[in-house]
């Protein structure tokens, strides 16, 4: 199948040198799109396979994390309690052994 088109560069009215390479060239795509959809469909599939494995380990993980954080939440509740029960008790003995303290790490950090 033979076009005239217009020869971009002079103006000029000329016959396509190359009949039916647009078509090849369209057909050559096609196929290679039919090649390309079930190698992409097996990337898939093997990308959500290792996102499912990887959310399978990282369950038990995420659970042992948030136990733990429960855990030491309820840790250092118990610590201000028997802290703030110690302070009420003997509130003079607390400020002292605050000054103490502050005085020890005001000389250590110098």
């Amino acid at each position: 199948m033979q076009t005239s088109t217009a020869n971009p560069g002079t103006g000029m009215s000329g016959t396509n040198p190359m009949p039916g390479a647009t078509e090849r060239a369209h057909q050559a795509v096609d196929r290679v799109a039919e090649k390309a959809v079930p190698v992409v469909d097996r990337a898939a599939s093997a990308v959500h396979r290792t996102i499912d494995k990887a959310a399978e380990v990282a369950a038990p993980a995420a659970e042992w994390v948030n136990e733990s954080g429960r855990q030491l939440a309820d840790r250092s509740t118990e610590f201000a309690d028997t802290a703030s029960g110690y302070i009420r008790a003997r509130p003079l003995v607390a400020v002292a052994g605050a000054l103490a303290i502050g005085y020890l790490a005001g000389k250590l950090l110098r």
